[in-house]
């Protein structure tokens, strides 16, 4: 009988430690759950307030388990014109971009994309300018929003017999804001503090039929063929490069 006692004790025991383990479980589940979409709410302010300087919004955060850091000089952005033979380099800096580092529990949805995706340059205008995704950091997996760069084109009228290509890429900025490194419940400002344009000129020949636009972001590259449409003395393009600052800042509510 006392075997049995003993027996039924230490199933007992490993039982309750199973059920405690899957409760914190569950529960570290949830708040990566709740971090997620946490991280999606503020993508969506940031893309809310941006192009409308001095639009702001507040963003709370609770304890999830985690770390929040705004890193400024993250996610470096160069853009290079293609032309023929010739080549310019319209924008190189880096764009800023927010990461929510994870509890050390293993998220098993590391390498997912929860909005946009890995091309570092988009020219859809129903495509996603922002990045949000789940790597693995150097202690645990971490929650990334960060912003690419996206193209537009239309066309204009001849002058001069030449026919004019308008070309604009957009740009989120956010490397204006505050470095935050930060814990438990907070608050985040995000303000767009204005918009910015330079534009470049160029007269082509016709045998130039498209424009190249590549983007290196943070590793990642990708080239977009913006096609060129000639009058009888050739094309004029006008690439617009348009930087939209937003800035994210610690706050107390």
């Amino acid at each position: 009988m006392l075997i049995i006692f003993f027996s039924l004790t230490l199933v007992s025991t490993i039982a309750y430690y199973q059920a405690l383990s899957r409760i914190d479980a569950r529960k570290e589940t949830l708040k990566q759950v709740a971090a997620e979409e946490k991280m999606l709410g503020l993508e969506e302010a940031i893309s809310s307030a941006a192009w409308s300087p001095g639009s702001s919004r507040v963003v709370s955060f609770s304890d999830y388990g985690g770390e929040l850091r705004v890193e400024p000089a993250g996610n470096h952005l160069k853009i290079n014109l293609t032309l023929g033979a010739s080549r310019q380099v319209v924008f190189n800096s880096s764009t800023g971009r927010v990461v929510f580092q994870l509890p050390s529990a293993t998220s098993r949805r590391v390498g997912s994309w929860l909005r946009g995706d890995e091309r570092a340059i988009v020219n859809k205008s129903a495509a996603y300018q922002a990045q949000v995704h789940i790597e693995r950091g150097a202690e645990a997996a971490e929650l990334i929003v960060g912003y690419r760069p996206l193209v537009s084109s239309s066309l204009g009228g001849l002058v001069a017999g030449r026919r004019v290509n308008n070309i604009c890429i957009y740009i989120i900025n956010l490397n204006g804001s505050q470095a935050i490194e930060t814990e438990g419940e907070f608050h985040v400002k995000v303000l767009c503090s204005g918009v910015s344009s330079r534009v470049y000129t160029y007269n082509l020949s016709s045998s130039i039929a498209s424009v190249g636009i590549t983007a290196t972001l943070s590793g990642s590259e990708r080239t977009v063929e913006v096609p060129v449409t000639s009058g009888p003395s050739g094309s004029t393009v006008r690439v617009e490069v348009l930087v939209c600052g937003v800035e994210l800042r610690g706050v107390s509510v």
